[in-house]
């Protein structure tokens, strides 16, 4: 395992906001922020309200770009800060899968128990299908996905 992968595990697993990027109607980009949490396998979590721009996107086109930022940045300032942006396509979760989508989320975000429960939020999964990990300026890597599943996710808490 690279050191990039297990960077990339770790900061989705304690990332509580990311940026979302969907395709609009006319094909346009539409980057929304968002609660995200890990489902385990680095794949992230959302409780998406079908009154959101972005569900309604999602719904039509499935493929989505998430960018995840550490908070902690290094000496070079601002833009010296590890980002992961994560490719792939939602699946909308339903069943035993989505039951346990919404406890990972709600042990991730506890203020989310007073919506996750209504039927306008609909749990959903990002398929990784590409990872994207910049560790700072002039540290940029794809990484291979094999790589990225295979490395292991911090524990649970």
């Amino acid at each position: 395992m690279s050191k990039a992968s297990d960077a990339a595990r770790a900061l989705i697993a304690r990332t509580r906001l990311a940026t979302l990027a969907t395709l609009s109607d006319d094909g346009g980009p539409l980057a929304t922020l968002v609660a995200v949490a890990d489902d385990g396998e680095g794949r992230p979590l959302f409780l998406l309200s079908g009154l959101a721009e972005h569900t309604r996107n999602l719904r039509q086109r499935p493929r989505a770009s998430v960018l995840l930022v550490d908070a902690a940045h290094g000496p070079g300032g601002q833009m010296d800060r590890l980002r992961v942006t994560l490719t792939g396509s939602l699946s909308w979760l339903d069943g035993a899968d989505a039951a346990l989508a919404k406890t990972r989320f709600v042990e991730h975000h506890p203020d989310a128990q007073q919506y996750a429960s209504l039927p306008d939020f609909t749990p959903g999964r990002l398929e990784v299908e590409a990872v994207r990990v910049v560790g700072g300026f002039a540290r940029a890597v794809t990484l291979p996905l094999d790589e990225y599943r295979a490395a292991p996710g911090p524990p649970r808490r």
